[in-house]
């Protein structure tokens, strides 16, 4: 088949590096193009088989970007004739959507975040518009799949494993890693964890928090930067996660709000003994609580930094979580993930 694919970027965030996983495994079988709108170099490795379109939009006005994009992806689409159009991330979706009027493309739009993430109320307007005519919505969490009201159209899809399991827990630095970009320190709760991290560094002195991620210089909030903090690393983008994860003590992730998360995943399968939160989205349904892993509460800093110490304090309770850990990533199997979509896509070209 003529599969095309519509993504912001092909670099640095969690559902960039599943349609890059997605494509590179497709691309054996189908004609893939993607279509990126950002004119970065990319950062996940990319089959060469598989054409790259890059979009620049480069309007002043914000009405005319909006024209100008919507029209660039009707002339991608028209051009390409595909058998089937694969949409990544919200506002893509809704342009992608909307070019195709008309156009009677099949398209399978993907949803990467917690649907509550979304706070403009014109974007969840234009959403609740356009969704409707995808022929297929899928999410990356049960929870949305149920809560979004199109069942006939709604599947959900977890994120897959994509890293030789590790589950040796001898040797471990003490050290605990988390694995954000600077820009989005809001919704990863850097600012929680700095501070949970804050009101028990003095009494851990021999352990370190690690901030892996790009670093983009953005602003961070008052009392936050990149250097005044007390035994913070921040380490910046690594290529090869695997070899950093498998050494390290204690995996957290203090965020606000997530779709399936790529990092947590990883960090099981590494065997880190991972800390999440029960903030709306993906990690209560990845973490169970005292099996494989710790949930804090959201924003709390202080429940955040009770757990932090009790993993800490308790190396036995660390080693019982990562052999869970190790066994409950089995359940996102990377062949499960590939399997899902390779059913997906004949069945809604044939509809």
């Amino acid at each position: 088949m003529r599969i095309l694919f519509f993504i912001n970027k092909l670099y640095g965030g969690g559902a960039e590096r599943v349609a890059s996983i997605l494509m590179n495994h497709l691309c054996e079988n189908h004609d893939i193009t993607a279509v990126v709108f950002d004119d970065q170099e990319k950062s996940y490795q990319i089959n060469s088989s598989i054409s790259i379109h890059k979009i620049a939009i480069n309007n002043k006005s914000r009405f005319l970007r909006l024209v100008n994009r919507i029209g660039k992806i009707r002339k991608e689409i028209k051009e390409n004739s595909p058998d089937i159009i694969i949409s990544f991330l919200t506002p893509v979706n809704i342009y992608v959507l909307t070019a195709n009027l008309f156009l009677r493309r099949k398209i399978i739009i993907s949803e990467r975040n917690t649907l509550n993430r979304v706070q403009s109320r014109l974007v969840r307007l234009a959403r609740k518009i356009t969704y409707p005519l995808a022929n297929k919505i899928v999410f990356v969490t049960n929870s949305d799949c149920r809560d979004f009201g199109l069942p006939q159209k709604s599947l959900s899809i977890y994120n897959p494993a994509v890293l030789v399991p590790f589950g040796n827990y001898d040797n471990r630095q003490h050290t605990i890693i988390t694995i954000a970009p600077d820009d989005r320190w809001y919704n990863k709760g850097l600012d929680v964890l700095i501070k949970a991290w804050a009101k028990i560094v003095s009494n851990n002195p021999d352990w370190t928090l690690e901030i892996c991620g790009r670093i983009h210089n953005t602003k961070l909030p008052d009392g936050i930067t990149l250097q005044n903090q007390d035994r913070v690393k921040w380490t910046g983008w690594t290529d090869n996660i695997a070899e950093t994860l498998r050494t390290k003590s204690i995996f957290v992730l203090a965020s606000r709000f997530e779709g399936c998360p790529n990092s947590l995943i990883e960090a099981m399968s590494q065997g880190c003994a991972c800390l999440g939160t029960d903030c709306e989205g993906g990690i209560k349904e990845i973490i169970t609580d005292g099996t494989d892993g710790l949930i804090a509460k959201s924003g709390d800093a202080d429940d955040l930094a009770t757990k932090l110490q009790l993993l800490i304090d308790d190396e036995n309770l660390r080693r019982q979580l990562s052999a869970g850990a190790i066994e409950k990533v089995k359940q996102f199997d990377k062949n499960t993930f590939f399997a899902q979509w390779e059913n997906l896509i004949p069945e809604t070209v044939a509809e």
